[in-house]
């Protein structure tokens, strides 16, 4: 190798890392930035006109209306109504995940669980609305995944968990019992009318199905 050949800088190695979450120093143009705030008063509009009529009765061309947009540019947003309810649902149930960060062990995090919930239910404020919310992944739209509901997915990791500290239930696969739980809380939100003390005393009676002897 040549002397010449021996300084010349390496050319340097390429590598790829995915900002997952978006960095916090990304630009995000104008068209981006109007965008989301277009799709935020959509969704503030719909939840007004849900709350205001009732989910049955909302009417699309109203609350494109109310956002100061087109008919169009809702669908362009949310391809359905049941979206606008999906994207509801995601976000209180992100505020879900975080209220469960600060505990460990299976009992203290579905304790949690039913607490968070009931805040959930007082939030919304509407029964109806919360309702619908709820039913919505017996009637999803096309597209919805429900295997992406951050609580399921925060559920999975803690039964796993439980197993492995002896907490969950004897004979029971994490997988199969968060969402057989899960289901259950749906079941018992949509179907049954109770004070906070009440659904948390529920709460706790179905999480305890799947607790292990002595925890």
């Amino acid at each position: 190798m040549s002397a010449r050949a021996a300084r010349r800088p390496s050319r340097p190695v390429a590598v790829a890392w995915p900002s997952d979450p978006p960095s916090p120093f990304q630009r995000t143009g104008r068209r981006e930035r109007q965008r989301a705030a277009t799709r935020e008063r959509l969704f503030t509009a719909a939840l007004a006109e849900f709350r205001s009529k009732g989910f049955e009765r909302a009417n699309v061309a109203e609350i494109a209306r109310a956002a100061g947009v087109s008919r169009p540019s809702f669908y362009a947003h949310f391809p359905t109504l049941d979206h606008v309810l999906f994207e509801l649902v995601w976000r209180l149930a992100r505020q879900v995940v975080r209220r469960l960060e600060a505990v460990s062990g299976l009992r203290a995090s579905l304790d949690r669980l039913a607490d968070a919930l009931i805040d959930v239910e007082r939030a919304v404020g509407d029964p109806s609305l919360f309702r619908e919310m709820i039913s919505i992944f017996a009637r999803r739209s096309a597209g919805i995944d429900g295997a992406e509901i951050p609580v399921l997915g925060e559920l999975l990791r803690r039964f796993e968990l439980a197993r492995r500290a002896g907490e969950l239930r004897a004979g029971m696969a994490p997988a199969q019992a968060a969402r057989l739980c899960l289901s259950g809380v749906f079941g018992h939100l949509l179907g049954v009318e109770a004070t906070p003390a009440e659904r948390r005393a529920d709460l706790r009676a179905l999480f305890s199905l799947y607790l292990a002897k002595g925890v």
